[in-house]
């Protein structure tokens, strides 16, 4: 495949920004237990931009 760019299905797509979300969901709530509420206020803009990514698949809201 040389030369050829991977293209992940949109199912496979879809799955990695859904495993990222949960990978920032534990991060959260490591920050939460912290109290870094700078570092709150960025995952949370992240979580927000992959929600964006996904519509209209709904994910759970972060705590």
């Amino acid at each position: 495949m040389r030369g050829e760019e991977y293209m992940p299905t949109d199912k496979q797509y879809n799955g990695q920004l859904i495993e990222e979300y949960q990978r920032l969901e534990r991060v959260l709530e490591s920050a939460k237990k912290e109290n870094a509420s700078e570092t709150i206020a960025l995952i949370k803009n992240e979580m927000r931009y992959i929600k964006l990514k996904l519509q209209p698949i709904e994910l759970p809201d972060e705590s």
